[in-house]
């Protein structure tokens, strides 16, 4: 993926425009080269007519003037020569752990370049180790925790305690997964965290996913390690600089609308997002939607004080940062960056996947949050954790029928057409990250998966063959948020060497730019408010230099984001700037956990 991801821009001001007021009688009118409004009925225009943050009329400049006759309005041409489309729509992105690992000593298995930082690719076991060890010895004190992201054992070889105490006796240093659902201490962090062998038994499947020998924790287990790392890792510093990176990141790629299914349900932790994410150089807003999977843990499985409980989250939110409400997102299984997932056929070098929640605990959560009226979205990556899912959703469709429940896949790594097929009668959504092809296919298809799975791999070509609504995201970090590489990767289904996987899986690009726009935002239920150019809807737009359609399959992922439009507001991308604000850490973030710890996906 070496030069494949955008350079490193950063966020500009947001200027404001004669559109930034819902109660100004003005309107302006933007005339573009081409305007692609994802309307059916209209899918093609060259002027958008805004008042405030909604837009009022859509069509060549001369029918749109003449609806605005004896109005009064102001015609802006300074996108004469671009091209405009509906506000990218990030389905499913993850802020804290973007700012999280983006301000962590990064050594993954692709470049990764974001705003003001730059990290090369370690793809070998050789490469990661002279890599880690080099950064151990560059960075000071040696009494500091060195935390690192990017770690995959199938590209960088076995590291657990014993092999990292070998490379740092003395200074403490966690390494955090590739996939985030796992984390790795040597000796020295063990202690000066306070990590006892004690503190991890007798804690059900959380202690059976965790090593103390191995200094090892995954999936469920993590949510033993974490109040340990929260003081040492969330600090004031590493939170301001990973925001101030994300924001830039989010408004470099067109993003105007983010979504967390599975949010750390902690007030805190809302808060900051409530001052962070809502300033004049935010260019996006944000939803966030309930982790179901923890409050049933929370309440031991009692889905009445379950069902009672979750509500009071979706009334925080202020501003652009709002709770989706009769949202909830659940687990099944593990992780595909990890290879946790649970799969039909084993794996290849016979070792087993992971539940984060056993299928019997997700049934009982998705027949609760069902019979609710709640839309549930979930985590599922591996086919024998699909065929858990599947079969709750039939259940729950024969028992308990219900229209337009717009259940949603999200991931979707390894399927089977049969399953497809189920999903289409019952009236699902999929919700796939087409980049585990690019990154993935090749590698798994040596160790893990094997050819045939790792190249079928999000198999949304026969998704769109049974007529299911389809959407894609970043689920960041573990894919670039950059929508239109999420497009091309759909569109192409390239693998890092370069070859086509399962070229009968690519979908159209017409189809991969609607699953980042209109159909990422049904998937939301937010379709009546953005993901299209139409009148009535917020005045969102992403702004491009070149048009996706006049350009090659091949160049979609390269073209340029000259900036973006939220509710009227724009806000150009400024080459070789760094002028997004920073907002400090509320007291007390780091201080330990006082609401719910979950595992990411």
């Amino acid at each position: 993926m070496t030069g494949s991801f955008a350079a490193a821009l950063s966020v500009g001001r947001l200027e404001r425009t004669a559109a930034a007021s819902e109660t100004d009688e003005s309107a302006i009118v933007y005339a573009a080269k081409k305007i692609i409004t994802m309307e059916r009925d209209q899918p093609i225009a060259t002027a958008v007519a805004v008042r405030g943050a909604r837009i009022i009329a859509v069509g060549s400049l001369d029918s749109v003037t003449e609806t605005l006759s004896g109005k009064t309005y102001t015609i802006d041409d300074r996108f004469a020569d671009k091209t405009m489309m509906p506000g990218f729509v990030e389905q499913h992105l993850h802020p804290l752990l973007g700012v999280m690992t983006m301000s962590t000593e990064i050594i993954a298995i692709e470049d990764w370049a974001v705003p003001g930082k730059f990290s090369k690719a370690a793809t070998t076991p050789e490469e990661y180790r002279s890599r880690l060890t080099e950064t151990i010895a560059q960075s000071a004190p040696s009494s500091e925790t060195l935390y690192t992201w990017g770690f995959h054992q199938y590209f960088h070889g076995k590291l657990y305690r014993p092999e990292l105490d070998a490379i740092s006796p003395d200074r403490p240093v966690v390494i955090w997964h590739r996939s985030c659902h796992e984390l790795i201490f040597n000796s020295a962090a063990l202690k000066k965290l306070g990590i006892t062998e004690a503190a991890l038994a007798g804690k059900g499947v959380a202690s059976d996913q965790a090593s103390w020998e191995n200094g090892h924790f995954y999936e469920k287990g993590l949510t033993l390690a974490i109040p340990f790392i929260l003081n040492d890792f969330v600090t004031p510093d590493r939170v301001a600089e990973g925001t101030r990176i994300l924001k830039a990141y989010l408004h470099q790629n067109g993003i105007t609308t983010i979504c967390e299914p599975g949010t750390q349900m902690n007030r805190k932790v809302q808060q900051y997002w409530e001052t962070a994410l809502n300033g004049d150089d935010v260019t996006f807003r944000t939803y966030f939607i309930p982790d179901g999977r923890a409050l049933y843990d929370q309440y031991k499985g009692d889905t009445a004080k379950m069902l009672e409980v979750t509500p009071t989250f979706t009334a925080w939110g202020s501003g652009n940062v709002q709770w989706l409400p009769q949202h909830v997102k659940l687990f099944s299984d593990g992780a595909i960056f990890s290879l946790l997932m649970q799969v039909e056929e084993p794996y290849l070098d016979g070792h087993k996947g992971e539940w984060i929640a056993l299928p019997e605990e997700y049934q009982q959560a998705f027949r609760a949050y069902w019979d609710a009226g709640y839309q549930i979205h979930t985590h599922v990556n591996g086919d024998a954790g699909l065929q858990v899912v599947v079969d709750a959703l039939a259940e729950r469709v024969a028992a308990h029928p219900r229209s337009d429940h717009r259940f949603t896949v999200v991931h979707f790594a390894v399927a089977t057409d049969g399953q497809v097929k189920q999903l289409a009668k019952l009236g699902a959504n999929v919700s796939g990250n087409p980049y585990y092809v690019t990154s993935l296919a090749d590698k798994y298809a040596e160790t893990g998966l094997g050819p045939a799975r790792a190249d079928s791999m999000v198999r949304l070509g026969s998704v769109v063959d049974e007529g299911i609504s389809i959407s894609l995201h970043s689920d960041m970090p573990m894919a670039p948020a950059q929508p239109l590489l999420l497009a091309w990767a759909a569109a192409n289904r390239v693998t890092v060497s370069g070859r086509t996987a399962a070229p009968d899986q690519r979908i159209t690009l017409e189809m991969a730019l609607r699953a980042i726009t209109i159909e990422a935002a049904y998937s939301l239920r937010l379709e009546d408010e953005i993901g299209s150019i139409k009148p009535g809807k917020k005045a969102d737009f992403t702004i491009l230099d070149s048009d996706p359609f006049a350009v090659s399959p091949a160049e979609v992922k390269d073209i340029r984001v000259w900036g973006s439009i939220l509710e009227g507001r724009i806000s150009p991308v400024m080459l070789g700037t760094n002028s997004a604000s920073v907002i400090a850490l509320p007291p007390g973030l780091g201080a330990g956990p006082d609401g719910l710890d979950h595992p990411i996906g």
